[in-house]
């Protein structure tokens, strides 16, 4: 949307891989890439994976994280996850992204979804692979039972529902509503348009059943994972906060369960969910950023300069690693975005590495020093890095 504010676009076809487009038609340009190929001609990929590859060893990381180039990594026996992508072709969706769980036709979305981890299951450099990430269900106010409720869609999980408050009240309208606070009756929670108040008692039940819709959600993916591929680590949803409790019981199946976390450090009650369900916890994303470098935008989570950066990584890492349930850490990402914003506008100071291939000096340093101390840290033979950071408020919570 802004081609006409840019001194410099090329016609040569030789960028056209620098083009692409968003879902509603905007044109993009990759100026890294660009970059390369002004310096490498038509090989710049192979000029870009050494370079990386070397730098990444360099600076001590041991992992490629969610998104990357998993067949670089790969050919490179560099550890690395991956992400699978959740979409339905058999059965529906019934509230966001949430679906018809109860609908055998999931069963068979289910093993639709795990073929994507045929070409992935046999290489020993993968640790494993996250379900999904941030499933919008997650933000909602509504808990799925509820939001599936208010859509007045039909569905074999509704009428599961159904069955759940049939049980739980003997089969008895005047208790079901006696207890909900309304007049109401069983058919219905089963179909039909909901024109009804939600009820502090209503949440409750429909809480409850929250709980069993997840599980069953989680572990009809995970069963059908682990028949493709017995070999690797089930890493979770990614979840995009500290899961509530209506969520928790559902991870039980997952090999580490995940979150996304920009705070200042892992919090502690991570540790709580960690020994509730005997899993330990892989962080998926977290950064910091900075305004010094001339990006319109710093990060989610922000800091004073790149010297501060540096010393919030530290922090981040070791910290994280001195928690016995914790596993990993994934910072996002390797380079800054670019300053005419991604596909969502976001064009943030979040990188190792500038559009232009060129290391934050800082960031190195930190990362080379953490990445060496890291496992006498994770031995508990030496405390984390401490120190004083200004943190500046979050860019958004």
């Amino acid at each position: 949307g802004i081609k006409n504010a840019l001194k410099w676009l090329p016609k040569n076809r030789n960028f056209k891989v620098c083009f692409s487009y968003t879902s509603d038609g905007q044109l993009q340009f990759n100026f890294l890439i660009s970059n390369f190929i002004r310096v490498f001609g038509s090989k710049w990929y192979e000029a870009w994976s050494k370079i990386i590859i070397s730098f990444l060893k360099d600076w001590g990381f041991n992992t490629f994280g969610n998104w990357s180039d998993w067949k670089l990594a790969s050919i490179n026996k560099f550890p690395y996850v991956i992400p699978l992508y959740f979409k339905l072709k058999y059965s529906k969706y019934i509230f966001r992204d949430f679906p018809d769980v109860f609908d055998p036709h999931f069963e068979k979305d289910a093993k639709e979804f795990a073929k994507q981890l045929q070409d992935t299951k046999d290489d020993p450099a993968l640790i494993g692979y996250f379900l999904m990430n941030e499933p919008t269900w997650g933000f909602a106010k509504q808990l799925p039972a509820e939001g599936m409720l208010i859509t007045g869609k039909e569905s074999k999980t509704r009428e599961k529902l159904c069955e759940f408050l049939r049980k739980k009240y003997n089969n008895s309208k005047s208790s079901l509503s006696s207890n909900w606070k309304i007049n109401l009756s069983f058919d219905e929670i089963k179909k039909g348009k909901w024109e009804k108040p939600i009820t502090d008692t209503a949440k409750k039940d429909l809480e409850e059943f929250s709980t069993i819709m997840v599980k069953k959600f989680f572990e009809t993916l995970s069963f059908a994972c682990k028949e493709v591929d017995p070999n690797h680590l089930n890493l979770g949803v990614r979840y995009y906060t500290i899961p509530p409790d209506w969520v928790i019981e559902g991870m039980r199946c997952f090999d580490v369960f995940s979150i996304n976390c920009y705070a200042e450090r892992i919090p502690s009650k991570l540790g709580e969910i960690c020994k509730k369900i005997n899993k330990p916890v892989i962080i998926g994303e977290w950064h910091f950023g900075a305004l010094d470098v001339g990006l319109p935008a710093s990060g989610i989570g922000r800091v004073k300069s790149q010297k501060e950066r540096g010393k919030a990584f530290r922090v981040y890492v070791e910290t994280a690693a001195y928690q016995p349930w914790c596993v990993g850490v994934h910072y996002f990402t390797l380079y800054d975005q670019s300053a005419i914003g991604r596909f969502d506008g976001e064009n943030y100071n979040i990188g190792f590495l500038d559009v232009c291939n060129r290391p934050y000096e800082e960031m190195v340093k930190s990362a080379k020093i953490t990445h060496q101390r890291l496992y006498d840290v994770v031995s508990l033979k030496i405390s984390p890095y401490e120190e004083k950071i200004c943190y500046l408020p979050k860019l958004f919570l």
